[in-house]
């Protein structure tokens, strides 16, 4: 809950519009609610929608952004895509904290903002602030975690910063790209998954990262460290990128795409071989 306090009291204090943090609020209570007692999916997933919806929809209509209506959809759908990703990969000790700090101190050096929106800076200042609090409590050793109540947070508001501060289709796939390792880690496992046969409301173990701390036996703190120190490779090679065309930050989110997916099936095959006795 720390963070939403952070960043709400820094909003309040800026004066962030309040269909901005008000959704993102009820989300996150509603997120907290379901840590002490669960709620079903269906019911979290109408919810999230509806925050997202109130959001975006808010900046459109008070003409806060430019979009076209119908870029509204794909719009929601990335937003409550992303907040349930971040919530898949909060697996490991540390993994979401360093990933979102990462990720939120890149929208704040690399994001800019349009002149018509709010300055994000400071809320996004103090959510960097409030994991970096948090960090010491879940890294190396867990004592405190962020549960569904963080990483939704977390995954909501990224998303939903980089919706409203993406000027063209290249600023969206360079800010999206901040948090590569999540949508490749996902992406791939949702691959993996169809391919196996298995249903994708089912629980699993199948991320590289719960792979390489369980059955690979790898500490959480260097699984977690390895991902951060992709993700600002990522970071810098988009940024780099950004300046000679779109084109390039594709070319860099493909090669990236291709070589995570490499890695992913590589470290399995081998690990599995070894164990059935070929290697």
């Amino acid at each position: 809950m720390g963070f939403v306090l952070a960043f709400v009291w820094v909003g309040l204090t800026v004066g962030l519009p309040s269909f901005f943090w008000l959704p993102i609020v009820a989300l996150a209570v509603l997120s907290f609610v379901n840590d002490l007692r669960s709620i079903s999916a269906g019911t979290r997933l109408i919810a999230q929608f509806a925050a997202a919806f109130f959001v975006l929809g808010s900046a459109w209509w008070t003409g806060l952004v430019s979009w076209p209506v119908l870029a509204l959809f794909p719009a929601l759908f990335f937003v409550v895509g992303t907040t349930n990703c971040y919530n898949f990969m909060d697996g490991i000790n540390g993994l979401a904290g360093i990933t979102g700090l990462i990720a939120f101190a890149s929208l704040l050096i690399f994001g800019g903002t349009a002149v018509s929106l709010p300055d994000f800076s400071y809320p996004i200042m103090a959510v960097i602030g409030a994991i970096l609090a948090f960090l010491p409590f879940n890294l190396p050793r867990a004592r405190l975690f962020m549960g569904d109540v963080g990483s939704i947070f977390l995954g909501f508001l990224f998303a939903v910063i980089v919706c409203l501060q993406a000027r063209s289709w290249a600023d969206f796939l360079v800010f999206a790209s901040f948090l590569f390792p999540f949508y490749a880690d996902e992406a791939v496992t949702v691959v993996e998954r169809l391919w196996r046969g298995e249903s994708l409301l089912a629980p699993h173990r199948r991320h590289l990262y719960q792979f390489l701390a369980n059955e690979r036996g790898i500490a959480h703190w260097k699984v977690s460290v390895a991902y951060g120190l992709i993700q600002i490779l990522v970071v810098l090679l988009v940024v780099i990128g950004r300046r000679n065309g779109i084109g390039h930050v594709i070319c860099v989110d493909v090669v990236a795409f291709v070589l995570w997916a490499w890695a992913h099936y590589s470290l399995k095959r081998r690990y599995f071989l070894k164990q059935q006795g070929f290697q």
